[in-house]
């Protein structure tokens, strides 16, 4: 499946998932193999899981905390969106 904007969707949900705090500076790159990178829409709550490899290509290999301006939902917001981390289950 894939993004409007050409990233594509990771085909499997995490099996938990958290916000990156402000205090770590994580980026794209440094994200463990087990990791999956999302977002979650300020306004309609839409929550989408994305390829690491596709969004490092189109945005280049960023802070986590400053990719939230970045990110555009399916409804058209660009404010208050906001960078999710899911862990994927060990099945």
């Amino acid at each position: 499946m894939k993004h409007r904007r050409s990233i594509d969707l990771a085909p499997v949900h995490p099996a938990r998932f958290r916000e990156p705090s402000s205090a770590t500076l994580e980026t794209v790159a440094s994200m463990r193999e087990w990791e999956v990178l999302g977002a979650k829409c300020g306004k309609c709550g839409h929550t989408a899981w994305l390829d690491k490899a596709s969004v490092i290509r189109r945005c280049g290999n960023q802070y986590l905390q400053n990719m939230g301006g970045k990110l555009v939902c399916r409804c058209g917001n660009r404010t208050g969106n906001s960078v999710l981390v899911g862990t994927l289950g060990r099945d």
